[in-house]
């Protein structure tokens, strides 16, 4: 085949030259690396479900490969014909799918590989009691203990909301229709173990109708709360300054604690790594734990992890209101 400037090279030194030149404009135009293709998009999702959902970065990410060729200075060193047969060889590097359509130009701030994300859920999964025999689980022990030093505490009369269905609540509820449910009716929750009441609030009354996903209508109650405890902060951030901000943003970004809910059921091992973190926080002396909403990507959730059976002593209702379905 007529080559611009490769005449002298074979073909597949010719496609090793052209494997070159896409990385060193992936590099130049982007200072970053595939994370994956429309082919491995989904698992990236599963596995970085924060990252995907709330990540700007991420989500404007995606570029079409002839899109991407067009605009590379591929163009100034090879034929039109010659791009069209080397291309065809170009290997995502997260899958080795071929590369004939969408893929994502994004890198965490962090080395994914030092987490051993696979090998910490299989533990969670399996030997749940074991945890803390993990690494990485001991490191993140180490770090909410050192964090607790340094953290924020919940801002004085801050306003939040919580949700109850409509049915469940009386014509004029009182705060108590919103506190902590009852230990015996408390099933396993991402925070909270069964049989231990926590109280979930939400940034928003949108964020609390995407929580509940409920099919009928919502009652939602206005809460100021009055309690300065310190709070383990697990939203995403892009700013990492050293080893215990990764391994915050790992949780934060990863499935380890960003899993939607799987079923209704009982059994929830998606949220077994949620509620190590949450005794961990606890042991730590931490009283409540921000998260991003995982039903809502643009919400924010606070769970105190150790609630007065009386909300009264920390709270007050400011005003409820029904949401339809």
């Amino acid at each position: 085949m007529k080559s611009k400037h490769f005449s002298a090279n074979t073909m597949e030194e010719r496609q090793d030259i052209f494997q070159e030149y896409f990385d060193r404009d992936l590099e130049h135009y982007f200072d970053s690396r595939i994370s994956c293709c429309e082919h491995c998009y989904d698992e990236f999702c599963r596995e970085w479900p924060g990252t995907a959902a709330r990540d700007e970065n991420f989500q404007r990410s995606g570029i079409e490969i002839s899109y991407f060729l067009e605009q590379s200075r591929i163009q100034e060193a090879f034929y039109p014909e010659e791009i069209e047969l080397f291309s065809k060889k170009l290997e995502c590097p997260n899958c080795a799918a071929a590369l004939d359509g969408v893929f994502y130009i994004f890198e965490h701030k962090f080395l994914v590989d030092e987490f051993h994300l696979s090998s910490i859920a299989d533990l969670a999964s399996k030997s749940p009691f074991l945890l803390l025999s993990h690494p990485f689980a001991a490191k993140v022990f180490d770090v909410i203990k050192r964090r607790f030093e340094t953290a924020d505490s919940l801002q004085a009369k801050s306003i939040w909301y919580r949700g109850r269905m409509a049915k469940d609540v009386p014509a004029s509820p009182s705060l108590s229709d919103f506190g902590p449910p009852p230990a015996t009716k408390v099933a396993e929750g991402r925070y909270n173990h069964a049989g231990h009441a926590m109280l979930y609030l939400a940034d928003s009354a949108n964020t609390v109708k995407g929580e509940m996903r409920a099919s009928q209508p919502i009652s939602v109650a206005t809460i100021e709360l009055d309690l300065t405890c310190k709070v383990l902060d697990l939203t995403i951030c892009d700013d990492i300054d050293g080893d215990d901000d990764e391994v915050i943003q790992c949780l934060a970004r990863s499935a380890l604690c960003a899993a939607p809910r799987k079923s209704d059921g009982w059994d929830r091992p998606e949220y077994v790594f949620t509620r190590f973190v949450a005794d961990c926080a606890r042991h730590a002396g931490f009283g409540a734990v921000r998260y991003g909403s995982v039903q809502d990507h643009e919400g924010v959730n606070v769970v105190l992890l150790e609630p007065p059976s009386d909300i009264s002593a920390i709270a007050r209702l400011i005003t409820t209101h029904t949401i339809p379905v």
